[in-house]
């Protein structure tokens, strides 16, 4: 278990780094709330008597909708995003495991995530890497939370297995920014 405390204490160090790297990115906010929400959760379960899931619920909308924010343009919120804030929040007192809204918000931020690769390989032909790996991340992400709803020994081993391999993808994204001209690869079509 004294390892288990290791990876979780380490992640939530590891993930604030990714914050300085994509600051001036569209993906800042993302990884902003990303990277506080870890921390923030340990501080507030230390102070108040609330589930840790409680805080993840919280953040888990406001990640949806930073997924998106193109930092050129004024912030909006769509009626899309007003939908999934109001699901979350509504089914916190409807569902007592919390770690089921957390799926259910993070299969939809991994869908976003590979709709906005999609659409800029439909649009625009190309690419970005950083957007890839995001896409990948949150896929693992809701491997993982179905893996530790499993509830027995092994699913909790793959769960913290899995954490561990997260910590080399924040180290990705404190290394590569999502502007970095090298993370975009334009795609041709044959003829």
């Amino acid at each position: 278990m004294k390892l288990a405390l290791l990876i979780l204490y380490v992640s939530m160090v590891v993930w604030i780094l990714p914050i300085f790297r994509q600051f001036k990115t569209n993906l800042f906010y993302f990884f902003l709330f990303l990277g506080i929400c870890d921390p923030l959760t340990s501080l507030v379960i230390s102070i108040l008597p609330v589930e840790n899931e409680l805080i993840a619920v919280i953040f888990a909308p406001i990640l949806f909708y930073t997924i998106n924010v193109d930092r050129s343009k004024p912030f909006k919120i769509s009626k899309i995003e007003i939908f999934v804030f109001i699901l979350a929040y509504s089914l916190v007192y409807f569902v007592s495991n919390l770690n089921i809204i957390l799926l259910i918000i993070h299969t939809l931020i991994a869908i976003r995530a590979i709709y906005r690769i999609i659409i800029d390989l439909h649009y625009n032909q190309k690419i970005n890497i950083v957007r890839l790996v995001l896409a990948f991340y949150m896929i693992t992400s809701v491997a993982s939370l179905l893996i530790y709803l499993n509830g027995d020994y092994q699913g909790l081993v793959l769960f913290y297995t899995n954490l561990a391999f997260q910590l080399l993808l924040a180290v990705f994204f404190s290394i590569f920014s999502e502007n970095n001209p090298k993370m975009n690869y334009k795609v041709v079509q044959s003829t």
